[in-house]
């Protein structure tokens, strides 16, 4: 079955709307001092969260033909996989790395294991869907990409309105 290329579309332009609101908010909030440790972060996890939704919507419009639908669908599992395993690899020991460096009042345990959970979710489904444990490809790959926009809105949103003391 084809992607929804509807859905990955408009995903894809979510995603690159987000990655521009946050390229505005670097620039207007350059200092000569740069930034802090948990803006750095947060940063960081925005991009890479509206990178993987951006990638992830227009990967299929590549390598998506009438031919090989079998193959077409692991590679977009595969790379879906392990873009979520990099970040559960980075974001979350940085996380408790900033927690440990006194900034428990802006990395809230809640707030570690929702984004932490968000990023695992993404690995536990796409890992699924190369295991052929899920058979609807077409719209749990577009949840994997809202996850990925959930997590990217929620950094966004944390950068604007959370601020370092």
């Amino acid at each position: 079955m084809e992607p929804n290329f509807h859905a990955l579309q408009l995903i894809a332009e979510l995603a690159l709307g987000i990655v521009g609101f946050s390229a505005i908010l670097i620039s207007l909030s350059r200092s000569s001092d740069g930034f802090s440790s948990p803006d750095n972060f947060r940063i960081q996890l925005l991009t890479y969260s509206a990178f993987g939704a951006m990638f992830g919507a227009l990967l299929p419009f590549a390598i998506f033909s009438d031919r090989n639908l079998e193959l077409a669908w692991l590679i977009s599992c595969w790379v879906m996989c392990v873009y979520s395993v990099m970040g559960l690899l980075v974001f979350p020991r940085k996380m408790l790395l900033l927690r440990k460096q006194g900034h428990k009042e802006i990395f809230p345990i809640k707030v570690y294991f929702f984004q932490t959970s968000i990023l695992s979710a993404i690995f536990f489904i796409s890992g699924l869907m190369i295991t052929g444990l899920i058979v609807e490809l077409t719209n749990t790959y577009v949840v994997c990409l809202i996850l990925f926009l959930l997590q990217s809105s929620i950094a966004f949103i944390r950068t604007m309105f959370v601020r370092v003391q």
